[in-house]
Order: structure tokens, then sequence, then C-alpha cells
């Protein structure tokens, strides 16, 4: 037999043979053991709503991070002024500028584009990553790729690996493009523009 809190949360476990109760296991979520947690939600126990699934994965963290036994080494350590990106295993300083691999156990620089100018500066990026049911017409075009937006108004395409320029296109005298973005229902590259004063 379960009895219930205040609340409607399950509190003890008694057995009518017994008269001695018994903690009931699964009312403590934060001291349930991480790998019955990761079992229990691959086998879909619990609720596929994105916000619940979010708040569970937030515990089972918080409760491993924040154990006495929880011991941390610092591994490596960067500053950056600019924000820094993540994007599939790679870090980006520096407005896209210097890119670490973060699949070694300490990140592994990839490359470094030169400095530029402010004028020349890259204001914003986006990874393109070719669909693997899709068959384009170069082989290279396969291979991802970062697409720099830059200040004076040309895109640059760079290889993810080595940071080699691979195109430039000059977008236009007239209009200032200062963002890059993806629209996922219509799978095409846009840019948008702001007004000159």
């Amino acid at each position: 037999m379960i009895e219930e809190g205040a609340q409607g949360n399950p509190l003890m476990m008694t057995s009518s043979s017994a008269s001695t109760e018994t903690p009931f296991k699964h009312a403590c979520p934060q001291r349930r053991n991480a790998t019955a947690y990761l079992n229990s939600r691959s086998i879909g126990l619990f609720s596929s709503d994105p916000g619940k699934l979010l708040r569970k994965n937030m515990s089972l963290l918080r409760q491993i991070v924040l154990q006495d036994t929880t011991h941390f080494t610092n591994v490596w350590t960067r500053h950056s002024k600019s924000p820094i990106a993540y994007e599939s295993g790679r870090i980006y300083f520096e407005n896209y500028r210097c890119c670490y691999s973060s699949i070694p156990p300490k990140p592994l620089q990839l490359y470094e584009l030169p400095k530029r100018a402010k004028s020349e500066k890259i204001e914003d990026a986006l990874l393109c990553q070719c669909p693997l049911d899709k068959t384009l017409p170069r082989p290279s075009d396969h291979k991802p790729c970062l697409l720099a937006l830059t200040a004076n108004n040309w895109l640059y395409c760079y290889s993810t690996t080595t940071g080699e320029q691979l195109q430039k296109v000059f977008l236009s005298p007239r209009y200032k493009f200062r963002y890059l973005g993806w629209d996922v229902p219509q799978q095409t590259l846009f840019m948008k523009s702001v007004q000159n004063k």
C-alpha cells in the first residue's frame, strides 16, 4: 500500500503483513542512481514532454555535479573578450577567428585566421554541413564549411578543419548585411541587412 503526502507524492511503502515501514525507493529522485535513471529514460518510462524531460535531465546533472565525491580537474583555460561559440565539436573564439577541437581530452587548436582591421571583422558566422541523403555536384561540397559575414559586406567560406579560405563573395555596395541564418522549412541560407544611417 502506498500512502500519499499533502501534495499527492508517494512517501512511504507499507506492507499489510508487516508492521514496519520502509521508505519508498522512488520518492526522492535526487538520490536515485544515475544509471537507473538513464535506463528508465531509455525505455520510455518518463514523459515525452520537453519541459519535464529537461527538468529531469538538469536534476540528474545537478545530482552528479554536487556529489561530495565529485572532484574537478582544471584541464584547460582560455579567456575571450567576445562571445564563445560551440558547434559540432568545435569551439570558436574571437568572433570565429580561432577554432579548437573539443574532441581530445585537452582542446586542440585547428586553425587561427589572420587578424583583420575592425572594418573587416567577422560579424556573424554559420556552420554548413551537407545532408547525408543528398548528392552535390562536387565532392568538396560534402565537407562542412564555415560561412563568415564580415563588416565590409564580404561573405567568406572557410574549411572547418584547416581554416583555408575556399570562396569569397562581395554582397552589395548598397546594403549593409549583419546577420546570417538558416531557414529550416525552406532549407535555404538567408542574410539580414540593416539600414544605413
